[in-house]
């Protein structure tokens, strides 16, 4: 491995230590209390009555959120049997949950299914029917989601704006989608967030597997994507925070996708990318690029013109391997005049595909050609 990587591991595994959500609060209780909830409107109204939750079959109500916010520090939520969503058109999230050391988990077997099919008819989020988001993790601080099995959100899966999160072992199956019109069926989308680390996720859908907007200090290790868009930065500008800095995805596969690799700034915005890693990466069954990384974004299209407001710097790609379609292209990078700076690609081995004669400003020393 780089030593570049190797730093940037030591560096983020010291981190996560000190960073990752602390042993059970048992002592803070006299007594821990278990409550076995099965509808979602006793759960939401005595959710803070007890230390242990379990949410056993419940079915939500249509447009209606189960809303466990706010938790008691120290509070295990766990799902038994499986949790549904009626139909209602309205933007969500079906699920939202927040506290501090919290851990979010599953019994054997237990299934979230958003019920998705009800919603989808192939415009996502860019039309049609209104579709609530799935999952609100935000401001779930210092906490862990573990082995969660999540099937057919309506549209984007996982949001995350918290600090010091672990999230491990979530499946996320919308494969579905790929023949019933789901769309912008993102798995992760996160943003505003520190010290966030997802590893063992299995997702398939049909947008990016993971979207980083915003955040610092994030760590994906040991995915499975398939079906979408690829492990994406971006887009970032023209958004409340710019700034992406100090990523890393690492032993990862993504196949049967749009994209593998993903880095997209918008055009004629500001902000900030730095310090990013993508290392061993297999791709297999690519159908647009390989490696992606552009800045002309505008409206969530490129544009084929880039600006330099979003700077990309201190980029490591290297192990990069595997096939595109034979009408993909392998290697496209098109930045803006001086804003991509100190890249450094080793061990790319991208094959079956076209060789992109339209790359602009490219960094010293980087190809499109490998």
């Amino acid at each position: 491995m780089p030593a570049k990587s190797s730093l940037l591991l030591a560096t983020l595994g010291a981190a996560l230590v000190s960073a990752a959500p602390a042993p059970s609060r048992a002592s803070d209780f006299n007594k821990r209390s278990t409550c076995t909830f099965t509808d979602a409107a006793t759960a939401s109204e005595s959710k803070t009555s007890c230390s242990d939750i379990v949410l056993k079959d419940i079915t939500v109500p249509a447009g209606e959120m189960l809303n466990l916010k706010d938790l008691n520090d120290g509070t295990t939520v766990t799902f038994e049997g499986t949790t549904t969503w009626e139909y209602e058109e309205w933007s969500g999230p079906l699920l939202y949950i927040s506290g501090k050391e919290i851990t979010v988990t599953q019994a054997s077997d237990a299934v979230l299914d958003g019920n998705g099919a009800k919603w989808w008819d192939g415009e996502g989020t860019n039309g049609g029917k209104t579709k609530p988001k799935f999952f609100y993790a935000h401001s779930l601080d210092d906490s862990k989601i573990s082995g969660l099995y999540i099937k057919n959100t309506p549209v984007q899966a996982i949001s995350v704006e918290s600090d010091n999160l672990i999230i491990e072992d979530v499946t996320i199956d919308n494969s579905d989608g790929d023949s019933e019109g789901g769309h912008n069926t993102d798995g992760f989308d996160i943003s505003e967030s520190s010290y966030v680390t997802i590893t063992g996720a299995v997702v398939k859908n049909q947008d990016d597997c993971v979207a980083i907007n915003s955040g610092e200090n994030i760590y994906f290790s040991g995915g499975t994507c398939s079906g979408g868009h690829g492990l994406s930065i971006g887009s970032v500008g023209g958004r409340d925070d710019n700034t992406v800095k100090n990523v890393t995805f690492i032993d990862s596969s993504i196949s049967d996708s749009e994209n593998g690799v993903r880095i997209k700034t918008v055009y004629d915005a500001t902000g900030t990318v730095e310090d990013i890693t993508y290392s061993n990466i297999k791709l297999s069954g690519i159908t647009d690029y390989g490696i992606v990384i552009e800045q002309d974004y505008e409206n969530g299209d490129p544009t084929g013109t880039p600006s330099n407001g979003v700077t990309i710097s201190d980029v490591t790609l290297t192990e990069i391997t595997g096939s595109v379609e034979s009408d993909a292209v392998e290697i496209y990078i098109l930045c803006g005049d001086g804003s991509c700076t100190d890249w450094s690609f080793s061990d790319i081995d991208i094959t079956g595909g076209e060789t992109s004669s339209k790359c602009e400003n490219l960094p010293s020393g980087i190809s499109c050609s490998e």
